[in-house]
């Protein structure tokens, strides 16, 4: 892999059954995050003091995404409907199809939240897996790793059933998600944007990045591949 030349080794980037892809949702799939549109829209400048607290390990992402989201206050339909403007990357159930079609599986890892990411997806035409998928198993619907949530007219009650105790950099843990895939699958191919990315970057056989990822990577002398969209991708591995 190159962060300067990806066609160099584009041969190396093809998809193929054995194959693994987890994607980040917020930034990759959307094209902003979620969260963040939230909190610009209404003007909560807080937020970023909860971030900053916690891109500096000052505190954990469960004390984090409680406190930016505890500021919001928005009666259920009114969030819905910001959540409904939303864009997302057009291109993302076109590589979900050919990557399966390849061989391949995808799942969505986020440490975001399921009220707007599970809508998302389904707008997108998708219907949520419970479970971890099995390789060569055909499947229409697909697996989300994500913090639970819901909205009610108190505000957005989180829950977090995939934290780990151990490392509370993040309220869903995606390493571990990752680990226990890598067991049943050949080569797992990561992508992402943003700091909950980096361990399970760090951990993957090939990774796509952008934005805070790229920066990260290059921090750690990591190989990635640069991209801008799922076009990118899929035009690199699938095409």
């Amino acid at each position: 892999m190159s962060t300067t030349d990806p066609i160099a080794v584009a041969k190396d980037l093809k998809l193929r059954p054995g194959d693994l892809v987890m994607s980040d949702f917020d930034g990759t799939i959307t094209k902003r995050d979620t969260g963040w549109v939230v909190f610009d829209t209404l003007g909560l400048k807080e937020a970023w003091d909860w971030e900053y607290r916690w891109r500096d390990r000052e505190i954990s992402s469960i004390e984090c995404l409680a406190g930016q989201w505890g500021l919001v206050d928005l009666k259920p339909d009114e969030m819905l409907a910001l959540i409904d403007t939303l864009e997302t990357d057009e291109r993302f159930p076109e590589f979900v199809t050919r990557a399966r079609a390849a061989g391949a599986e995808v799942v969505v890892a986020s440490d975001g939240l399921s009220f707007y990411l599970d809508r998302l997806l389904k707008r997108m035409g998708f219907e949520i897996c419970e479970g971890d998928p099995e390789p060569g198993e055909r499947r229409d619907c697909i697996t989300r790793y994500v913090n639970l949530a819901e909205l009610t007219d108190e505000g957005v009650k989180i829950t977090f059933p995939h934290s780990n105790e151990g490392c509370l950099q993040c309220g869903n843990c995606k390493t571990a998600h990752l680990s226990r895939l890598q067991l049943k699958y050949d080569r797992v191919i990561y992508i992402g944007d943003g700091y909950s990315d980096r361990c399970p970057a760090l951990q993957s056989d090939i990774v796509f990045a952008k934005h805070h990822l790229a920066d990260l990577m290059t921090e750690h002398g990591v190989e990635y591949i640069p991209f801008g969209s799922f076009g990118d991708v899929i035009e690199m591995t699938l095409e």
